[in-house]
């Protein structure tokens, strides 16, 4: 393959433009050269600002790709065509080289086929039902799953890759990782209370949780939450009397299921925050008490609830971490308290 030149500082531009538009997410040099840091990128990134760079095609792929996976776009680091190679492996191994090449061979033809009609009726998006029919029909259910998964192979090429203009979501708008870290900005445009893009960055970067903007960090909760299927309601963010997060049961109008408490704390939570809670819940009459957090309790805290039997939970890093894993895009699954 060939190689890609850029001038000096155009290829920090370059990657943000790319990344915007293909993630939503804007990326600050800063932050690209942190998401890239353990590989030889991040160094190539910078050096670009003063010297220009030459790369080559496959090395600019997979830093991209590395990209777009650390700003939580993909669930893991995509590898561009040889996606499809992996899926025909695959299907050589579960029914034989002669299947999988016939898949192949029937995705090929259908695809010219519906592409011609496309261009003819002036459309923009290929039907591959012909192809699916043929492969379900030729070789049963074993067919339809090996053609669906090709087809979905070579979507997420096209929709992924750096040089077309196809992307997986038309977003009409653009946030900064800044507005997650550095300043505060009620952000809201794909969620209820924090940005969809956000938490599918934070569930492939869970050691920046500690780092967030503590207000972001009561919007994550609040927003986990309203997704989980429960109405909630954020405090006003100061003078809250120690209740970042109202929950209720969405029948519910009366007293609140839970009252939460959000610290993004690095230090474990002592017993007289539990105690501090306690008495929030009592005063609420709340079912129980939640203290969210990117730490977890201290041995006296526990001893404290354990021994007082007071209706409070921990939700700690690795409870937080689950829940972003289930809610990331597209997201399944219900993660209860």
């Amino acid at each position: 393959m060939g190689s890609i030149c850029f001038k000096q500082g155009d290829f920090a531009d370059h990657l943000h433009e790319l990344l915007g538009y293909k993630s939503g997410v804007a990326a600050s040099i800063e932050h690209m050269c942190d998401l890239l840091s353990g590989t030889h990128f991040a160094d190539d990134v910078q050096n670009s600002e003063k010297y220009g760079l030459r790369i080559r095609s496959e090395d600019y792929e997979s830093l991209y790709y590395e990209l777009l996976h650390k700003v939580g776009t993909t669930e893991k680091v995509f590898k561009g065509h040889f996606e499809v190679f992996d899926v025909l492996r695959d299907l050589e191994k579960s029914g034989g080289m002669e299947f999988a090449n016939s898949i192949q061979e029937i995705f090929t033809r259908n695809i010219r086929t519906a592409t011609r009609k496309a261009i003819k009726e002036n459309k923009k998006i290929l039907d591959p039902s012909s192809m699916i029919n043929e492969a379900a029909q030729k070789f049963g259910h074993k067919g339809l799953d090996g053609i669906i998964k090709l087809i979905e192979a070579n979507d997420a090429v096209q929709r992924y890759s750096p040089h077309s203009a196809l992307r997986f979501n038309e977003w009409d708008n653009i946030v900064d990782l800044n507005a997650l870290f550095n300043e505060y900005k009620p952000i809201a445009k794909e969620g209820a209370f924090f940005d969809q893009r956000f938490i599918d960055f934070l569930s492939v970067n869970n050691e920046k949780l500690h780092d967030i903007h503590w207000r972001k960090f009561e919007e994550l909760t609040a927003e986990c939450f309203t997704q989980f299927g429960y109405k909630a309601e954020l405090g006003p963010g100061s003078n809250d009397d120690g209740v970042d997060v109202r929950v209720w049961h969405p029948d519910e109008i009366d007293s609140p299921k839970f009252i939460i408490q959000c610290k993004r704390y690095k230090s474990k939570i002592e017993k007289l925050t539990i105690k501090g809670l306690y008495t929030d819940v009592l005063h609420e009459g709340a079912e129980m008490g939640l203290l969210v957090t990117t730490s977890e309790f201290s041995v006296g805290a526990r001893k404290t609830v354990s021994a007082r039997g007071y209706p409070i939970e921990e939700v700690n890093g690795d409870n937080i971490s689950k829940w972003l894993s289930e809610l990331r895009t597209p997201g399944s699954g219900i993660v209860r308290v």
